[in-house]
């Protein structure tokens, strides 16, 4: 049998072959017969290997996450870019790889030997070394398989921009803070000032014209969040009134198409409907800002909020929600007070590069017309970025507040798409 030593030194051989002056290359399409690294298409690899497990886990330990890509490198990854950038799919540079199950865990061959393990999810990314040993299994330690919930040395998160919502609008920033990208006071919300994002419109902060009014500052980030609100205290600026400016309507889709992501829900619908309208017909007049949230009050059966009763319908999510324990059906999405009307559907015949339907990852029924199935959430791609579109509130707490303990449900569906949301895509123009 092969020493570690040995296989490591053979490994990096095949590794130098198959490398250029700009980096590594892929192993993808290089025969061979796979061994683990759920292609079937990588390399043979020299002497013996062990059965390696894991669970891969949120940021701050929180909640198993699936279809993270878990690998072993000769060498550290590439630097993720610091903003906005066009990520297209590709194997990682290694013959040993593979993507977390639904409740996280994975289980993968790998030859003994010193590693740089890679554990990955969108921009969330943790690299550790570890020592394979001669005999197995092995079961890695948690702490090198958990997502990291701040930068620092081998670990990344994504770049992340958050406009403050008021106080009955959507607290997103109360979600990270629980998955410990902040610290949770004990009125169960962020302490202002602990966040490892860039919050902006609020008290002690830039307003949002600020971040709208300046692409090169927008391109600093990966993600930036909508969340729901209107008009009023404490925030500086009118939520959507720098919407009417047509230079930041170009910002936003100069952002989305260098690959820039956006976060929106409900009321902060205008974000994208006034750049690409024709992903999503949302209530009331398209092309009028703040039109939807005037049909909302048009009813009292939405004027403050509906509660939606729904369900998954996207596969990977429903088996993530089950394997949690959550479940996929039955779901109380509370909070929404739009709705969506219709969507684009693309035509059998699309070409690549055409405009793609949008992704529904959760469906549920309508309080207009209890009858009537509605797209709740949804996903498309714009250039190389991609929006995100949910009707109800991330903090789907029903008396209209933010500060309750614990993660819901339907908040167990946004933590699975903030990470989802990052994850690399074909460009689509």
């Amino acid at each position: 049998m092969r020493s570690a030593t040995a296989i490591t030194a053979a490994l990096a051989l095949a590794f130098a072959a198959c490398s250029t002056n700009d980096g590594p290359v892929t192993w993808d399409g290089i025969a061979g017969d796979g061994w683990a690294d759920g292609t079937g298409d990588g390399w043979d690899v020299p002497g013996t290997t062990i059965t390696v497990t894991g669970t891969v886990w949120s940021p701050g330990h929180v909640v198993p996450i699936s279809g993270a890509l878990v690998y072993f490198a000769l060498v550290e990854p590439t630097p993720i870019p610091s903003g906005a950038y066009p990520e297209t799919c590709e194997d990682p540079a290694s013959p040993f790889w593979i993507r977390s199950e639904p409740d996280g865990t994975f289980q993968m061959q790998v030859s003994p030997g010193t590693w740089h393990l890679v554990v990955q999810k969108g921009q969330f990314r943790r690299v550790r070394e570890v020592t394979i040993p001669e005999t197995g299994p092995y079961a890695l330690d948690e702490v090198v398989t958990t997502l990291p919930s701040s930068n620092d040395v081998g670990d990344t998160i994504p770049s992340m921009a958050l406009l403050y919502a008021r106080p009955t609008g959507d607290h997103i920033k109360d979600v990270l803070a629980k998955l410990d990208m902040g610290i949770v006071g004990t009125d169960n919300s962020l302490v202002m000032g602990s966040e490892v994002f860039d919050l902006y419109n609020v008290d002690g902060y830039e307003p949002n014209t600020a971040l709208l009014g300046d692409l090169s500052r927008m391109l600093q980030y990966h993600i930036i969040f909508f969340p729901c609100t209107i008009d009023g205290s404490p925030l500086l600026s009118h939520p959507t009134a720098p919407l009417e400016d047509d230079a930041v309507l170009a910002n936003i889709r100069a952002f989305l198409e260098a690959g820039g992501k956006i976060y929106a829900t409900d009321m902060m619908y205008d974000v994208f409907e006034q750049v690409v309208p024709m992903y999503l017909d949302i209530c009331g007049d398209d092309a009028v800002i703040d039109a939807g949230d005037e049909e909302a009050w048009a009813h009292w059966e939405t004027m403050s909020g509906w509660t939606s009763h729904g369900q998954s319908v996207e596969p990977d999510l429903s088996a993530w929600l089950d394997a949690i324990g959550v479940g996929h059906s039955g779901i109380d999405f509370m909070e929404n007070f739009v709705w969506i009307e219709d969507m684009y559907v693309a035509p059998p015949d699309i070409l690549p590069g055409d405009p793609v339907s949008p992704t529904v990852w959760v469906s549920g029924d309508f309080v207009l017309d209890t009858g009537r199935t509605l797209p709740l959430t949804v996903t498309f791609p714009v250039g190389a970025g991609k929006v995100l579109f949910s009707t109800y509130h991330t903090v789907g707490d029903d008396s209209g507040l933010p500060g309750h303990p614990g993660i819901l449900p339907q908040e167990y569906v946004l933590v699975y798409l903030i990470m989802e949301i990052g994850v690399c895509q074909s460009p689509i123009i």
